[in-house]
């Protein structure tokens, strides 16, 4: 097991490491601890608001999702016997995982949100009623889940101990972002000596969260929108939890000022490290989900009164990562993803944006909230319903809308006000849109070659492309993930060749590299088209013999709103061959006799022409992945709400050069359609140094594109 070390001394008021404690006495205290409340409770319901609270539930805004919640913790939870405390079931280490191991490490977290689920709602409807039953459960469940055990020695059998952080830290966060909280609320109800017993916990489960966190993701050294530290998805996400509990034990334990410089710091100074000032989040849509957690640091800065709560330029632009690259129909996404590979609008990013849409007053993410069509029950209106995994829950954000509920929600604004492009410059994505706000009018291309590699949760995918179409994804990236670092995960998903790039003799970008980078060298737009251009040489460079690869480029020009024009351009030192790589969901046909490639969807389809005079290209079509998902995930004997899509084989299209080369450019157009289309004539020639393309309604764009210009005509 890890050895542990103290992070924090007992008493101490500054943090403890000399690594730390250089920057933390570089804060002045009284920036940090002079805007904390006098008195307790100092998070979710402060000192003094109780009242309202109680008036928000049962007349204000709140009353509906409150009355769910009780009802639901009434029929459901009330009676439930608290759970046994979950034991280990092997080697913690992700990659010596396995699909029955993946199951009981989602149990502990399961069995670990249960418990503070129900302890929190318990505390709030005990808060609104005062009702003796809702505080004995609440107490019930805080005081037991504290007398679980730490560093299990889980080499010698399954053994308790399986929420440390250091065994399962999702089961950990479970429980660390959420009890200390229902401790700050029933702290007065609590005798001496059971008091004792919950700060002994605490201290030990605190001491041992920040330890890792600093020694996970090196959190001391991190500076906004930068790689340049050793960085780990997972302590940064945690940071918020630690400002948090050390709010909540500000009175109780002498660490929690120093775990408040701790956080408090990060968040001024130093969030995000996984973007900057445009919003953007480089572990891609899904885990820019995480800002939910962040979130909460910001609602309790918001609750206490702190300026700087939701203040900076990133918050300000966060939302508008969500808005132009989730759309509300399942598509892929960059990065890691559900464990179906696909992404949307789904309720609890709905939710979620009416909250920022009210903290900063834009009506612009009201509207995006509002275009959520997912068929699940947003999670305001869920009560205890799906509980386990499954965050946020309909009493967090009962409680992020009531320290919210001074500012009126404000009515909606047109998504079709915004610019319809948008290039997120912080991590190297761009995305382009011919209808923002009408999904099933829109064509929208996301293109990404990001400064921060495929590390982390990013994939091998620098100059890859996403195309949806007409409320359907149709070139997608291919890409199933059943548990994290699965076999199919590994050697398929973050892989280049499941994505719609290039390879050279075979091989694609390393994977889990950060020396694996992109650059956005242009993002130029003019009144009939988009020119954007990703440079992912340095990503190609990480797997070819030194020296090989001299450049590859890729220009995406998005015409009259209507359809795309690419252009791949690769410089070898050595004669190579070149594959170029589609995947759908869908049907997927190659016609050799024409370099046409066609997806047909359910509600649109795609015509990709490729244009390479020089190339003679040698295509295959499978409907079969190299590395298989796990069965019991393909059969569909794994269900969950954290669960998106259905497990089915996807289409992949590779081209080959039948020879070698050491310059290759090729040209290709995407035309989409709407449903029952048939594949399109595409024609193109040059002339006098243009490209000249005819659509299939005659009309003829003659595009002039070199290195530094663009014309269009």
């Amino acid at each position: 097991m890890n050895s542990f070390r103290p992070l924090f001394l007992v008493g101490a008021s500054l943090l403890a490491t000399s690594g730390l404690s250089s920057r933390a006495s570089s804060l002045p205290q009284q920036d940090f601890a002079a805007i904390v409340p006098a008195a307790a409770p100092r998070t979710n319901i402060l000192a003094g608001r109780a009242g309202a609270f109680r008036a928000y539930c049962t007349t204000g805004e709140g009353a509906k999702a409150f009355a769910k919640l009780k009802a639901d913790l009434d029929a459901k939870y009330l009676a439930l016997p608290f759970p046994a405390e979950p034991v280990t079931y092997g080697d913690p280490t992700p990659s010596k995982r396995t699909s029955d191991m993946a199951d009981k490490w989602r149990g502990v977290q399961d069995t670990c949100g249960i418990i503070s689920a129900v302890a929190e709602a318990a505390t709030l409807c005990w808060i609104v009623t005062g009702e003796e039953k809702y505080l004995a459960k609440a107490k019930d469940f805080l005081l037991r889940s504290t007398t679980w055990h730490f560093a299990p020695d889980w080499k010698s059998g399954p053994v308790i101990g399986a929420t440390d952080i250091y065994y399962n830290d999702e089961a950990h966060f479970r429980l660390w972002r959420k009890m200390p909280l229902v401790y700050d609320q029933l702290r007065a109800q609590l005798t001496p000596a059971e008091k004792a017993t919950v700060l002994a916990h605490f201290r030990e489960r605190g001491n041992r969260s920040v330890a890792w966190i600093e020694h996970e993701g090196n959190i001391s050294q991190i500076t906004r929108n930068s790689i340049e530290a050793d960085l780990s998805s997972h302590p940064v996400r945690f940071m918020p939890m630690t400002g948090l509990t050390a709010l909540a034990l500000w009175d109780d334990l002498p660490e929690a000022r120093a775990w408040w410089a701790y956080a408090y710091k990060f968040y001024r100074d130093q969030f995000s490290p996984w973007g900057g000032d445009d919003g953007g989040w480089g572990e891609g849509n899904a885990y820019w989900r995480g800002t939910f957690e962040h979130a909460a640091f910001q609602d309790a800065l918001l609750a206490i009164g702190d300026p700087s709560a939701y203040a900076t330029p990133f918050w300000k632009n966060s939302p508008l990562f969500a808005v132009y690259n989730v759309q509300p129909y399942l598509h892929t996404t960059f990065g890691d993803a559900s464990n179906a590979g696909r992404f949307n609008l789904e309720p609890a990013i709905a939710d979620y944006m009416e909250h920022l849409a009210r903290v900063q007053q834009n009506g612009f993410f009201r509207a995006y909230a509002e275009l959520c069509t997912d068929r699940r029950i947003r999670p305001i209106d869920k009560g205890l319903d799906e509980l386990g995994r499954s965050y946020p829950t309909a009493a967090e954000f009962l409680v992020r809308n009531f320290i919210a509920s001074a500012k009126p929600l404000p009515p909606p604004r047109p998504l079709s006000e915004l610019p319809p492009h948008r290039y997120f410059a912080d991590v190297g994505w761009v995305s382009l849109h011919s209808a923002l706000g009408r999904p099933d009018d829109d064509i929208h291309v996301t293109f990404k070659s990001s400064p921060y590699g495929s590390f982390s949760h990013s994939h091998a995918d620098q100059n890859a492309f996403i195309l949806n179409a007409y409320g359907e994804g149709l070139a997608i990236n291919s890409a199933y993930r059943e548990f994290h670092n699965s076999p199919h995960h590994r050697d398929w998903t973050r892989q280049t060749i499941s994505k719609n790039a290039l390879l050279i003799d075979g091989l694609g970008q390393k994977a889990q590299s950060k020396a694996a980078t992109g650059k956005i060298t242009r993002f130029e737009t003019g009144e009939r088209f988009v020119w954007t251009t990703g440079d992912a040489t340095k990503a190609y460079q990480t797997l070819q013999p030194k020296g090989q690869v001299k450049l590859v480029t890729r220009d995406l020009v998005f015409i009259d709103q209507r359809y795309l024009v690419l252009r791949d351009h690769i410089e070898l030192s050595k004669p190579g061959k070149l594959s170029w790589l589609l995947h759908a969901e869908y049907h997927l046909a190659w016609d050799g006799a024409t370099n046409r490639a066609f997806i047909r969807g359910e509600k649109a389809a795609l015509t990709a022409q490729l244009f390479a005079p020089d190339v003679v290209w040698r295509g295959s079509v499978t409907d079969q992945f190299p590395v298989p998902v796990d069965p019991k995930y393909a059969k569909g004997e794994v269900t969950g709400s954290y669960l998106t899509g259905k497990w089915h084989n996807q289409q992949h299209l590779t081209l080959e050069s039948s020879g070698t080369a050491t310059n290759y450019t090729v040209w290709t157009v995407l035309w989409p359609e709407r449903n029952g289309a048939a594949p399109v004539a595409l024609k193109a020639e040059w002339q006098s140094g243009a490209f000249v393309i005819t659509r299939p309604d005659g009309q003829t764009d003659t595009l002039t594109l070199t290195h530094d210009s663009i014309n269009l005509r």
